[in-house]
């Protein structure tokens, strides 16, 4: 198998997160569909179930979209890429079953430390592509 078949550690993590958006659209048609069972489960926001399912498949999406448009992409930018993207959508779901848990301080490190990351890594992944694009026009 050649190494252009084989994705990266970050893209293949972005298809898992989309992977894992695809399946949190079930406990969302839940919400939809049987608002009451949802309940029974502890789940208070609905709303917050729907962010988790959206950001899970966007950030996926982003991360195998810029993985792949970035290959061999340096670990100080890929690294906080694929943690950032996997937390900040999963950061929601604590949410549908405990909605005032973001005015907690550890709640809210962990979303500022994910948001670092997530930020970290997408400009990183921006930056190297630009320093790559520009080093190819000399």
């Amino acid at each position: 198998m050649s190494s252009r078949s084989v994705p990266s550690a970050l893209v293949v993590s972005g298809l898992l997160e989309v992977a894992a958006g695809a399946m949190a659209g079930w406990p969302y048609t839940l919400v939809r569909q049987d608002p009451e069972a949802a309940r029974r489960l502890g789940i208070k926001s609905g709303a917050r179930i729907r962010q988790w399912h959206l950001d899970l498949a966007m950030l996926g999406g982003l991360t195998v979209a810029v993985g792949t448009a970035v290959p061999d992409a340096p670990k100080w930018a890929s690294v906080p890429l694929g943690v950032g993207a996997w937390t900040n959508a999963m950061a929601f779901l604590p949410l549908a079953f405990m909605p005032e848990s973001d005015r907690h301080p550890v709640y809210r490190s962990l979303a500022g430390a994910s948001f670092i990351a997530t930020s970290t890594g997408f400009v990183g992944m921006a930056l190297t592509g630009l320093r790559r694009r520009r080093a190819a026009n000399r």
